[in-house]
């Protein structure tokens, strides 16, 4: 079965964190996916493509051959796995084609994952995971960076702190490699271990620790009343049915006395599409979320989200960001935003305002390719900016209390006493 995975989120992915699909008609692979395997017919290689199947080409779209012939391509491909000197399984020529295609597209976003690669990434957004237990990111410069050691986790009981580079995994340098490849080293099966070498900026220093790998649930939100009648949710990250569950969560505190809410994106490293709109939707009534622009052929597809639902549109809000607040978090920090719904406090966000694809091969190998841009409701796009809060609270790693949070309290109180 195909599957597709939208994802706000770019460029970042989490070692045991959980994103769930989040589906979004239109963008499809069905062109190209239809002359590389045909898993449905009984070929398991690409040689059996090639040779037993006289029509390599057939199956693709009557609009792709108008265009232009692939003729070529077959023509190359049977060409150089025939006479070079040097010699290929037709699955690393057809993969270096696809890499081909990848590259010309000028997408830092864009990879290819090989089946033992994809099946790992799949298994990431299925709500139970084995792994050590940390999100990451890939920050510009291409150093794996950790954004948060989750409680519980065998990261944490190792003492790995946010800040932390990765450098090596199994001994293996990991400063040329795309942040899915670092993921892939790090996952495991449940009891195993893995060498991980970390740089410290803070200590300037280097050091190496045995994980025992792990199996657990990783829940997208925390929640507790930081004062008598404020609820704190720490929100993770926009998954499938994250809303519904937010929901559930904002009536229970709700009847344990909260009048207000501080929702917490920071280190929110994104997720799908409908769940950031949806919770947009929870407190919103009315009023654009977000515009995102991208394409089906040769012409442009905009789609527009508003709100309709709200069911919390009257308690007061503010929403805590700082620069691992990224792409699906910076949506909902933007609109509710530009909506007047909530004052933002915290840090510059992170800056991503694309739209990534994750598409099944039939081979089970996969392609990841950005499709779109999105847009707030001001008509701002925040690729390469990012969202800026109404009050700057910077932290360092020497502070002992958090004085974002603290100045969100305080900014909540002045809410609800109407100032």
């Amino acid at each position: 079965m195909k599957k597709i995975i939208i994802k706000v989120l770019v460029s970042i992915v989490v070692i045991i964190f959980v994103f769930s699909a989040g589906l979004w008609a239109g963008f499809s692979f069905n062109t190209i996916r239809k002359y590389f395997l045909s898993t449905n017919n009984g070929i398991n290689d690409t040689s059996a493509v090639l040779e037993e199947e006289p029509g390599f080409l057939e199956g693709i779209s009557e609009s792709i051959l108008n265009r232009f012939s692939l003729k070529p391509f077959e023509e190359a491909f049977e060409y150089i796995s025939g006479d070079s000197l040097m010699t290929f399984q037709k699955q690393e020529l057809l993969q270096a084609a696809i890499e081909g295609m990848l590259t010309l597209l000028d997408d830092r976003h864009a990879d290819y994952f090989t089946v033992d690669e994809y099946e790992k990434i799949i298994e990431s957004y299925s709500g139970t995971m084995s792994g050590i237990g940390i999100i990451v990111t890939q920050d510009d410069e291409g150093r794996i960076v950790v954004v948060k050691p989750l409680p519980g986790t065998p990261a944490a009981s190792a003492g790995i702190r946010e800040g932390d580079h990765i450098i090596a995994v199994n001994g293996e340098d990991v400063s040329d490699m795309v942040l899915e490849n670092v993921v892939t080293l790090i996952k495991g099966e449940e009891g195993t271990s893995v060498d991980v070498t970390f740089f410290r900026p803070v200590e300037d220093r280097t050091f190496e620790i045995t994980i025992v790998r792990a199996r657990f649930h990783v829940p997208n939100l925390f929640s507790e009343m930081v004062e008598d009648n404020i609820a704190y949710i720490q929100y993770i990250g926009f998954q499938d049915g994250g809303a519904e569950f937010l929901e559930s969560e904002i009536e229970k505190l709700t009847r344990e006395g909260a009048e207000s809410i501080i929702f917490d994106l920071r280190n929110n490293l994104g997720g799908t599409l409908d769940d950031a709109v949806a919770v947009c939707d929870l407190f919103m009534d009315s009023g654009a979320i977000v515009t995102v622009r991208g394409r089906t052929d040769d012409e442009e597809r905009v789609d527009e989200y508003f709100a309709s639902n709200g069911k919390y549109i009257e308690i007061p809000l503010v929403v805590l960001i700082n620069g691992f607040s990224a792409s699906a978090s910076e949506l909902v920090a933007g609109a509710l935003r530009d909506n007047d719904r909530a004052l933002l406090v915290g840090e510059i966000s992170f800056g991503k305002g694309t739209v990534q694809v994750i598409h099944e091969l039939s081979d089970g190998s996969g392609l990841k390719f950005t499709t779109a841009k999105y847009f707030l409701p001001s008509g701002v796009s925040i690729e390469g900016v990012g969202v800026l809060p109404d009050i700057e609270v910077l932290l360092t790693p020497g502070d002992t209390e958090d004085l974002q949070l603290n100045r969100a309290i305080e900014e909540i109180k002045m809410m609800m006493d109407g100032q």
